[in-house]
């Protein structure tokens, strides 16, 4: 249970950090992340002045090891701790993995987008509705961890 605790404590500074780093960004984060054409990424960032720009590349200092804690913290959560008793073992098995999985996409966006604004050349179209689609399964998976431990505390409480 100590290691749930430290994993949620760490991904919750990570995320209100991030959070606070980020909020001047107008479109914002979940915007870009949610754009599958070079045009709506472009014109997420054309509305973005330079300083702006540079913050979004700058998150991902914190994005990266935010995604690793929160992995790590649905792991442990599913597996260590007694949230999830009352399911299956094969339900219990499959939660263990969901928030891991949301991670890697996570990961997978973050080096999409590090890449389509870092890179020097022509990005394949296909990269852009790539890092669009693995940031609607890392949210997807997210949402779902989430309403599972919502309904475990529930049955938990009644």
């Amino acid at each position: 249970m100590r290691v749930a605790q430290l994993l949620a404590a760490v991904s919750a500074l990570l995320f209100v950090v991030m959070a606070i780093y980020t909020s001047p960004l107008e479109p914002s984060i979940p915007v870009i992340q949610l754009t599958f054409t070079e045009s709506a990424f472009q014109t997420v960032l054309s509305s973005w002045r330079p300083l702006d720009i540079a913050r979004f590349k700058h998150h991902f200092a914190v994005d990266f090891p935010f995604l690793l804690c929160y992995g790590g913290f649905g792991y442990v959560l599913s597996r260590r701790t007694r949230l999830f008793r009352s399911f299956g073992e094969r339900t219990r098995s499959m939660l263990a993995l969901v928030l891991p999985i949301g991670a890697a996409a996570d990961a997978v966006e973050n080096a999409l987008h590090l890449y389509f604004v870092l890179g020097t050349g022509p990005v394949p179209p296909g990269l852009y509705f790539a890092a669009g689609t693995a940031a609607s399964l890392k949210w997807m998976l997210i949402a779902a961890f989430v309403g599972c431990a919502a309904y475990a505390l529930r049955r938990k409480a009644c």
